[in-house]
């Protein structure tokens, strides 16, 4: 025995001369009384172990029954093996007194040892020359019995004898037989013991998923999720976090009992015992945190609680992040095993699902409350109608546009309701295209007084799973637009014609004008009247420029009122090129610029209308001729692919951002002080886009304040 007392503190042997064997006197009894009482006691032993209910009743029946007089064994002791220390426990003893409940004999100490490591009987039959031996009696001998099962051993039954040499072959086989009984019996208890918790705890999950699974707002169901996890894990505290994938962060939503409100803290994958999990998506139990390096920094704050063992896990769904979740225990002594992260391993999979699935009811109710307003609020009027056309439901903007209430609209067909028998044909046409694909159109549509309205209308099918499962129609009011429209139409055409009148009118005078300046001026110079040439010169040139801009105006109102018609013809670009460089010389010598031409000779044909090409670069041209003084002036040309592409730049002022983006408006220049300084209607840009367009082809600016422009002009060479 490892217990080291007095010699006071043990039973002495029942009789006063004991026999070799340790019991009292059994040899000289009868061989038929003796082998009766100890069946009788074997019997007993048997009867009470099998009835015993747990672990420790079986370890004190063993003892107690090994103690029976008709057996005569007097000191006993049964320790069961503390797996994680090593230590044996005491269970249960008979034959000393004062023995310590629980009393812990460390690993490597006394002779008992052996059986645990051997797994065999171990007998001494002279406990006091063994080197091993923690003195207990002052003479005797000891056997050590292991009990096994087929995972290993569970602890050890020591029997002792006050005499030397005191057990035989009989009582090997006694005490062997009652530790295999006992180790059976223990086996079966931890076996139940362990259904038992399992079934508890099957139960319990259960019921826990049971009520997760019912709760659908999310917030609580993160607090619900973490109470029952720490009532689960039987903890002092915890954390909960969901993942955020856009910010691939981990967002803490529920916490208790750790030593702060750490809710909507967010940790960095890696960050923390969270952070660490849902980065390896292995769960991870720290028996001393304070010790842990991978400690989170935003902790720091935590004042009245003291966190000794954590253990932590990630919400997965598959390999797809979820969470996080940590409990963490305040007891130094609460040391997570390997049955907290079965419990923790149980419970994560089901809690995960139960928060994805309130996390995409939430969405789904989030969405539907968003469409739900966005149909109530929009001004458009909505209604949806099954495949056959019968109305389901409306917003209150169709009720305002058409006059009808729910009561009066539901369950009937759409068509019929709010068209004549000269509009049903068409909307029924756009009603059965809607089923399959998006129909739209103008029309007109009935409301519920008679009156009638100009819609626009549009039909989309509602598609649910890959199913059609009805039809979307809007409409939207545009009686007054397409009025104001044909008012619009009205005046532009009046405004054309007056100006096509008007131009007309001002072109003849004018043509007049500059042609009797010219005979003046040939008459002057001819009669030696050379005072009055640069008057006559300046009558002529105002003359033009009227003209031009008359030309322009006329230009324009045609374009705007689809009159400028294309005639295409196949001409030479490089000629045209050249006739544009010589039409433009004076222009670019009176800022005393030049100006460079790169055409190549084999640039070729294209087949487009001459003027309007002839009109483009003599617009660019005489723009950069205008802005630019003793500069540089160039036009190239290229082929590129099947386009003919015209740059234009030049050295001149330049433009800024802003000014650039007005610049092909009608009647715009780049600002007030341009046309101040350099004049103009700002009408020959927007016409030369305008020419780019109707042949199919744009004109693109780029430029810079101070630096110079350069417009580039890519047509087609052959237009259809």
């Amino acid at each position: 025995m490892e217990k080291q007392p007095t010699s006071s503190s043990r039973a002495k042997p029942k009789k006063t001369k004991p026999a070799a064997n340790g019991r009292t006197d059994p040899r000289r009894k009868a061989n038929g009384s003796r082998i009766a009482g100890r069946q009788s006691a074997l019997l007993r032993l048997s009867s009470a172990v099998a009835a015993a209910q747990d672990e420790s009743e079986i370890c004190d029946r063993v003892v107690s029954g090994l103690h029976d007089p008709a057996l005569g064994y007097d000191f006993l002791a049964l320790f069961m093996l503390d797996e994680k220390t090593g230590d044996r426990i005491l269970q249960a003893s008979r034959g000393w007194r004062d023995v310590p409940d629980h009393w812990r004999v460390p690993a490597g100490k006394g002779l008992s040892d052996r059986a645990l490591k051997d797994g065999q009987l171990h007998y001494t039959p002279q406990v006091k020359r063994d080197k091993d031996y923690v003195a207990s009696l002052s003479t005797g001998s000891e056997v050590d019995i292991p009990l096994k099962t087929g995972d290993g051993i569970l602890g050890v039954l020591v029997v002792e004898s006050a005499e030397p040499d005191a057990f035989d072959k009989q009582d090997f086989e006694i005490l062997t037989a009652a530790a295999n009984q006992a180790s059976i019996a223990i086996a079966r208890a931890r076996l139940l013991i362990s259904e038992r918790q399992r079934a508890d705890e099957q139960k319990a999950l259960l019921d826990t998923m049971a009520d997760l699974s019912s709760e659908r707002d999310l917030s609580k169901l993160l607090q619900a999720t973490l109470k029952r996890a720490i009532d689960l894990l039987g903890v002092t505290g915890g954390e909960l976090a969901i993942f955020d994938e856009e910010s691939q962060q981990l967002v803490i939503a529920a916490s208790y009992n750790v030593g702060m409100d750490s809710t909507g803290v967010r940790l960095p994958l890696g960050e923390g015992v969270m952070g660490t999990v849902a980065r390896t998506h292995k769960p991870l139990i720290i028996p001393s945190y304070a010790e842990w390096p991978g400690r989170s920094v935003q902790y720091a704050p935590v004042t009245g609680v003291t966190v000794h063992s954590v253990m932590g896990a990630p919400l997965l769904i598959g390999n797809t992040l979820v969470g996080a979740m940590a409990s963490v225990h305040s007891d130094p002594k609460r040391v997570f095993g390997a049955n907290d992260l079965r419990l923790l391993n149980l419970f994560t999979p089901q809690a995960a699902i139960a928060i994805q699935n309130a996390r995409l009811y939430n969405e789904a109710r989030r969405q539907k409350q968003y469409f739900e307003a966005v149909v109530l609020n929009s001004p458009v009027a909505i209604v949806t109608l099954d495949l056959d056309g019968v109305i389901t439901s409306f917003n209150p903007a169709f009720e305002r546009l058409f006059g009808f209430t729910q009561e009066e609209a539901v369950g009937k067909g759409l068509d019929s309701l709010i068209n004549t028998e000269e509009t049903l044909a068409q909307a029924a046409q756009y009603t059965e295209q809607a089923t399959h694909h998006t129909a739209r159109g103008i029309g007109k549509r009935r409301t519920k007084d008679g009156t009638f309205l100009d819609v626009e209308l549009a039909g989309v099918p509602v598609i649910v799973d890959g199913e059609r499962v009805g039809i979307m129609a809007l409409y939207h009011d545009v009686t007054e637009l397409l009025r104001a429209n044909a008012q619009a139409e009205a005046a532009n055409k009046a405004k054309s014609q007056f100006l096509a009148n008007m131009s007309h009118e001002l072109r003849t005078p004018l043509n007049a004008i500059i042609g009797y300046s010219e005979i003046l001026e040939e008459e002057a110079a001819e009669a030696g009247q050379d005072a009055f040439i640069p008057d006559l010169n300046k009558i002529k040139s105002a003359g033009k420029h009227l003209l031009t801009l008359i030309n322009d105006v006329l230009d324009l109102s045609k374009i705007e009122a689809g009159k400028m018609e294309i005639f295409a013809e196949t001409f030479d670009v490089k000629d045209i090129v050249d006739e544009a460089a010589t039409t433009i010389e004076p222009s670019v010598a009176k800022n005393r610029n030049s100006l460079k031409v790169f055409c190549p000779a084999d640039i070729g044909t294209m087949h487009s209308d001459v003027l309007k090409v002839r009109q483009i670069l003599l617009n660019l041209l005489s723009n950069a001729c205008k802005f630019t003084e003793k500069g540089t002036i160039s036009l190239a040309v290229a082929r590129e692919g099947g386009d003919i592409v015209f740059r234009i730049s030049d050295t001149g002022i330049g433009m800024t951002p802003e000014q650039m983006s007005r610049l092909f408006e009608a009647f715009s220049q780049a600002e007030a002080s341009t046309t101040r300084s350099y004049g103009g209607t700002g009408l020959g840009l927007a016409i030369t886009r305008k020419f780019c367009q109707m042949l199919d082809g744009d004109v693109t600016l780029e430029s810079k304040r101070g630096t110079g422009s350069t417009f580039t002009v890519r047509l087609p060479a052959t237009i259809e």
